[in-house]
């Protein structure tokens, strides 16, 4: 599900990350719920869902052996700290079954590839494929519950920077909206489908250091230039493959993808395709810039409904205002229980997925999130344990994540919600030490 960041939608995408060393350990847990009826009452919160297991005895607050002291790394690189289970917050409430179900869709993926690779060239802490196949069959057996599952193969290892151990916690979600293949009176907003003169070309095939680097443009006379802007494509460009309202269409942009319940009675989903290369500007912050909303109230809900109720004018300048823009395929959907497919390639599960920088972690590999200080209105702190299946054009840096929150209006409005401060401490096999393997990709400030 290659996707921009939720949040972006609800206004956070201009600030920075709090460098507050401050933790909370007194955590409630707030649980994504996937609604595949788009019909659902859209009430405006979840109760939180935590049901402690009591046959499950803590970890020991013991830790191993401590390893040697890292060498002083650069500013920004990555720094593991040996840490354990028992010093997460409050990790024995913590819902880590969606966790275990997503590291089985991960690992389905992960089996195939040859065992000497590393999980990803660009963050090599996470080891090799050879460690993790062993978890990765013992993740398939049911003879031990989630909890212990995980305490009894993997050890955590805090995830800081020499600047902070606080990033961002942000949260998406897949939107399930109605369309049509012809516009009419409602559904008068395009979407379209990849342009054919649209082209992504690999840096890395020129220049090696370039490598998973992409530029995206076309072709004019002798010279490759930046893609058309948003306010520039029509369907003089590209074909347009459904309509839908004008809150609805910038809701599904802003995911990546969603169902769509079309008007010839079969649901679809709009998968990503590509993007036209351009940046991407959060509307919701052009409204607050506008002074049209205020921070505090600019939940994913809020500005949906101002598009639907703006005059058509200034709706479409705040739209432009976002040169991105995202082209899509439809496909009929066959299993409305599976989730949308992640950058890994596999399907997302709700509250068990989180998007990353892949510049920094692999593919496959469990995060405990503890988020706290949430800058919307009534919102809670999370804990969750997630596996990282997916990434997006605002997840940038060591310690952000955008957590898939789940499916339909329910799962958007408690992801409408989250803006957090985060810590993060990644869950490794025993066997992995990632002070030693570690490549320390470098930080960049503000990307």
């Amino acid at each position: 599900m290659k996707k921009i960041n939720f949040y972006c939608l609800a206004a956070l995408s201009f600030l920075g990350a709090c460098a507050s060393d401050n933790q909370v350990t007194n955590v409630e847990v707030v649980t994504p719920k996937t609604v595949n009826n788009s019909s659902a009452a859209a009430n405006e919160s979840i109760a939180a869902n935590v049901i402690p297991n009591k046959n499950i005895v803590p970890p020991q607050n013991n830790l191993p052996t401590p390893l040697p002291p890292l060498t002083k790394p650069a500013t920004g690189e990555i720094i593991f700290s040996l840490s354990n289970f028992a010093s997460l917050p409050n990790w024995v409430n913590t819902d880590v079954s969606a966790a275990r179900k997503s590291l089985i869709n991960s690992c389905n993926a992960i089996i195939y590839k040859s065992a000497n690779n590393f999980l990803s060239e660009k963050a090599q802490y996470a080891g090799r494929i050879s460690d993790w196949l062993e978890v990765c069959n013992l993740a398939k057996q049911g003879d031990v519950s989630d909890r212990e599952f995980f305490e009894n193969n993997f050890q955590a290892w805090e995830v800081k920077t020499e600047n902070s151990n606080t990033g961002r916690l942000t949260s998406y979600f897949e939107p399930v909206i109605s369309g049509s293949f012809t516009p009419d009176n409602i559904n008068t907003e395009a979407l379209y489908e990849k342009p054919k003169d649209l082209l992504t070309i690999e840096l890395g095939d020129f220049d090696p250091s370039l490598k998973a680097k992409t530029i995206v443009g076309r072709i004019s006379g002798n010279n490759f230039i930046p893609y058309l802007k948003r306010a520039d494509i029509n369907p003089n460009n590209t074909k347009p493959i459904f309509y839908t309202n004008i809150g609805d269409a910038i809701s599904l942009q802003i995911q990546g993808s969603g169902r769509i319940n079309m008007d010839d009675g079969k649901q679809y989903r709009a998968i990503f395709t590509a993007t036209n290369g351009q940046p991407f500007s959060s509307p919701a912050s052009e409204l607050i810039r506008r002074g049209i909303m205020q921070l505090s109230q600019a939940s994913a809900g809020n500005v949906k409904k101002w598009f639907e109720t703006a005059d058509p004018k200034l709706a479409r300048e705040i739209i432009n205002s976002n040169p991105r823009t995202v082209f899509y395929e439809l496909k009929e959907l066959k299993d409305p229980d599976t989730g949308p497919k992640g950058s890994q390639g596999v399907p997302l599960v709700a509250g068990g997925s989180m998007a990353i920088d892949p510049s920094y972690h692999a593919y496959g590999v469990p995060i405990f999130v503890s988020a706290y200080s949430g800058r919307i209105k009534d919102t809670q702190n999370i804990s969750r344990l997630v596996i990282t299946q997916d990434t997006g054009g605002a997840i940038k840096g060591p310690i952000r994540g955008d957590l898939f929150w789940g499916t339909g209006v329910e799962a958007g409005l408690m992801a409408g919600k989250v803006n957090h401060d985060a810590n993060f401490w990644v869950i490794l096999p025993k066997k992995i030490d990632p002070s030693i393997t570690n490549p320390k990709p470098k930080f960049v400030a503000g990307r």
